[in-house]
């Protein structure tokens, strides 16, 4: 693997806890570790979003029905929150 050296500006405060936080194997390491696993879920967020894309477009369901059930799920999500 390659590697190439970047310059970033990141919040002080969490550069001191990444630096605890990764210990002896180095920011670095702990940081571009950090990063894969950030790509991979963003990936993996787009597949299910396209994934589900697919679905809703074969979905036989009348836009009236969609709409009153993505209206519910909203006032549900919201009350989870409060």
């Amino acid at each position: 693997m390659t590697t190439q050296k970047v310059s970033v500006t990141l919040e002080a405060a969490s550069v001191a806890r990444a630096r605890h936080a990764a210990g002896p194997r180095g920011l670095s390491s702990y940081l571009d570790t950090a990063l894969q696993e950030k790509l991979d879920r963003d990936e993996h967020r787009r597949a299910v979003i396209e994934y589900l894309d697919e679905l809703e477009a074969a979905d036989p369901t009348p836009d009236t029905v969609k709409v009153r059930a993505a209206r519910r799920a909203t006032r549900l999500r919201g009350a989870t929150r409060a």
